[in-house]
């Protein structure tokens, strides 16, 4: 069990590529096979699908914080910081017009 085990997770890069059904389907595979047995199957496709939601959840923060780091290395602003600029402008604004 512990090599099959090591080999449905060493889909790594796959894994995170991976939908749900294809995990599950992976699995059924290596059922058909006898590789992993009915009732382990389902605990493995879990343990899969977490993997892969993790996964992804890291990546999505690696890539946000690589962004947010060539945005500032740019000078470029992001649209949150727009946002603001136009918060203080319009409060600027209504804040001259109260005083003329």
């Amino acid at each position: 069990m512990k090599t099959t085990l090591e080999k449905a997770m060493m889909l790594g890069i796959g894994l995170a590529a991976a939908g749900k059904e294809q995990i599950e389907l992976t699995v059924g595979e290596l059922v058909k096979k006898g590789e992993v047995g009915r009732l382990e199957a389902r605990s493995l496709a879990d343990k899969l699908i977490h993997r892969k939601e993790e996964e992804e959840h890291r990546m999505e923060a690696r890539i946000t914080e690589r962004v947010q780091a060539i945005l500032s290395e740019h000078n470029l602003t992001v649209l949150e910081e727009l946002e603001q600029l136009k918060l203080r402008v319009l409060a600027l604004e209504q804040n001259k017009d109260l005083h003329n």
